[in-house]
């Protein structure tokens, strides 16, 4: 169906009515970052052919070349036929804002404390100037280690894992954000 695809479908438009379709079809589960087929497909379309993720309105008329055809529907094959979530096949995810490195070495990055942590857990916390320490067990990407270091500008952050390849994906993170001295990997 992805191979046949890329001989009938002419414009960008005719690819987000595809993937539309196929994603709801396949009923794929949308909690990585989007929260519907029409959304998750409009960024994987716009990610792959390196377009401004913000922007799709000006592209949709847009006729493809063969080799963006093939590209989109090999990601999209992917996406559907082997469930490969999103974040993996653009190697990030966003979480409050954050862009983060990921791939198969660690979780999509998801957490009801992002928001916690950004707003320095207040009521909670009423003294956010006193943190100096915090410890984030389990890291995996180091989102959330990351996420502690932004909101407390004193503290330094233990990010400790188990897994030696989660704790390579966090330090690119941790070295995305220039936080190589507050960041402690473990």
């Amino acid at each position: 169906m992805f191979d046949a695809a890329t001989r009938h479908l002419v414009t960008l438009r005719d690819w987000l009515r595809f993937a539309v379709s196929r994603f709801n079809q396949a009923g794929l589960f949308f909690g990585h970052g989007s929260t519907n087929a029409y959304d998750e497909a409009a960024y994987l379309l716009l990610h792959t052919l390196h377009l401004p993720i913000d922007r799709l309105e000006p592209f949709l008329d847009a006729r493809l070349l063969p080799e963006e055809a093939a590209r989109l529907a090999e990601v999209l094959h992917r996406r559907v036929e082997q469930r490969v979530p999103a974040a993996y096949l653009t190697g990030e995810a966003w979480l409050q804002g954050y862009r983060f490195r990921v791939d198969e070495r660690v979780i999509v990055p998801r957490s009801f404390l992002a928001p916690m942590i950004l707003e320095q857990f207040h009521p909670w916390l009423d003294r956010p100037e006193r943190v100096h320490r915090a410890l984030d067990l389990c890291t995996g990407s180091g989102c959330l280690a990351i996420l502690l270091a932004e909101a407390f500008p004193d503290a330094e952050v233990d990010a400790v894992d188990l897994s030696g390849a989660a704790l390579e994906v966090a330090g690119e993170n941790v070295r995305d954000y220039g936080l190589e001295d507050r960041v402690r990997l473990l």
